[in-house]
């Protein structure tokens, strides 16, 4: 007898964005920790450029690999335009809840670690679901 329940298992474009997404983490908590401890920035302030750089890490990542073939015929600068945007909308959250995490833990360096993820976590749902609809998705 055969279930008809849908399966619970990722999909591999799902693995391969959070693959993109994980590598765009190590940059972002690179940068924030080299940016901190090195010139001294603050965990919030030395976080946006650190962000800004893994958009575009992660842009090429998922442009090149997780939805390969899935493009909308637009413009490569008009793909980037549509990414950052969904990837803005996502970030906003993600850098919403490093800095509440922030504030509520501390901020030393495996504190920022955990800040990182637990944003990275909350916006990573908004972002595929973003991508997949209105960059690289047919109705995009």
């Amino acid at each position: 007898m055969t279930s008809s329940a849908p399966s619970l298992k990722p999909s591999a474009e799902f693995l391969r964005f959070a693959v993109a997404g994980a590598t765009g983490f190590a940059v972002d908590a690179g940068l924030v920790l080299f940016l901190n401890s090195v010139f001294g920035w603050q965990p919030i302030v030395a976080r946006l450029p650190a962000f800004a750089v893994a958009l575009v890490v992660t842009w090429l990542i998922n442009r090149a690999w997780t939805f390969k073939g899935a493009r909308a015929g637009r413009s490569v600068w008009a793909e980037f335009a549509s990414y950052g945007a969904v990837q803005v909308t996502g970030g906003a959250t993600n850098i919403g809840v490093y800095a509440l995490v922030v504030a509520l833990i501390g901020d030393q360096p495996l504190q920022l670690l955990f800040a990182l993820a637990a944003g990275a976590g909350t916006g990573m749902a908004i972002n595929y679901l973003g991508a997949r609809r209105f960059v690289f998705g047919r109705g995009a």
